[in-house]
């Protein structure tokens, strides 16, 4: 390779100390072009088991990725919080530390306060009115509601419909009295277990299998996957289902670092992120039923089901939390998600 500016000197009329450096710029330029030659690296944080919808996604996404994409991206997976819990990978993601993360919608409220509407208490019916909600047009803006702050939406991952546990039946409202409820840092989760009575306690998801057993706290809300996968039931014995919350994720990568990728390999990320999604989500209703089972089979978990007046009774109580926040989410948006429950 021609080194501009020293290329056309007779080697006997360079001195020793110049020598050096025209081997250092030749050694430089090498490097340069032995790097734009390796494969683009993709590292993807999150937070749950390898067992869950979320692990599973990201496996199926790295082996897609290098089977599809061989030799031009190669992916590193980080389950469990081994690098990040999923407040310090939005961070991360920024500061360009790894390109991938799926946090639970809770995590973006610094981001994006329209992205609280996933978490107000039974304003969807089911997993379904969730997804008609994400495909709706507001759905789909939600994606790129974040790209201000340099984050930019790629799918909506599923782990479906939270259920709340402790070591006490949980039927009305004033069963929640005294317990310390473990929550995500979620504005909303707070203002509903504080009409529910119950103190909260926002605690990174890595942290709360330690902190059942110790009973740090008493209470606590998850999907079936991720209370069988961490074993929750080892610790509390009734679980309610409520219907009140939906658990999802949102993939998410650097704006900017989506941008630069070459137009040929960013189209075929989509179409893979598009069909991992689809699995994803079908595989998240599927692990709901059977982890639901599973510990149900294990005879240290007793799941209860609630009656139409009680179910009444915890609407009453919580719906109003809507209105407190439809200035942060936005009333079109709200309007939009309400409409999801009817069927199409």
């Amino acid at each position: 390779m021609p080194v501009p500016f020293c290329s056309d000197m007779h080697p006997v009329s360079i001195n020793r100390p110049l020598r050096w450096f025209v081997v250092a710029c030749v050694l430089f330029l090498l490097t340069v072009n032995a790097r734009a030659d390796e494969p683009i690296l993709i590292r993807f944080s999150h937070v749950t088991s390898e067992a869950t919808p979320k692990g599973h996604g990201a496996a199926l996404f790295k082996k897609t990725v290098e089977e599809r994409l061989a030799g031009k991206v190669r992916v590193e997976i980080y389950p469990r919080a081994l690098k990040y819990n999923d407040d310090q990978a939005l961070l991360a993601l920024l500061f360009g530390d790894i390109e991938l993360a799926a946090p639970s919608f809770a995590k973006f409220r610094s981001f994006s306060r329209q992205i609280q509407v996933f978490d107000l208490p039974f304003l969807f019916s089911d997993v379904d009115a969730v997804k008609r909600f994400q495909r709706s047009e507001a759905g789909v803006e939600l994606l790129d509601s974040m790209l201000s702050h340099g984050i930019k939406g790629l799918a909506y991952w599923d782990n479906g419909m939270r259920v709340m546990s402790a070591n006490r039946p949980l039927r009305k409202p004033q069963d929640f009295k005294r317990l310390r409820f473990r929550i995500e840092p979620s504005a909303v989760m707070q203002a509903q277990y504080r009409a529910l009575g119950a103190a909260t306690v926002p605690m990174p998801f890595k942290q709360v299998r330690e902190a059942l057993k110790m009973g740090l706290v008493t209470g606590q809300e998850n999907a079936w996957s991720n209370i069988r996968s961490k074993g929750f039931h080892d610790f509390h014995r009734y679980f309610t289902e409520a219907g009140h919350s939906f658990l999802g994720y949102m993939l998410v990568t650097n704006a900017d670092f989506w941008a630069k990728l070459p137009d040929q390999v960013r189209t075929e990320l989509e179409n893979i992120i598009q069909e991992v999604t689809a699995e994803v989500n079908k595989n998240a209703r599927d692990k709901a039923k059977a982890d639901r089972q599973r510990v149900i089979d294990s005879k240290k978990a007793d799941v209860i089901t609630l009656t139409d007046a009680e179910l009444e009774e915890w609407r009453t109580l919580l719906t109003p939390i809507w209105k407190k926040f439809e200035s942060q989410i936005g009333t079109e948006i709200l309007e939009q998600a309400t409409l999801a429950n009817q069927a199409r």
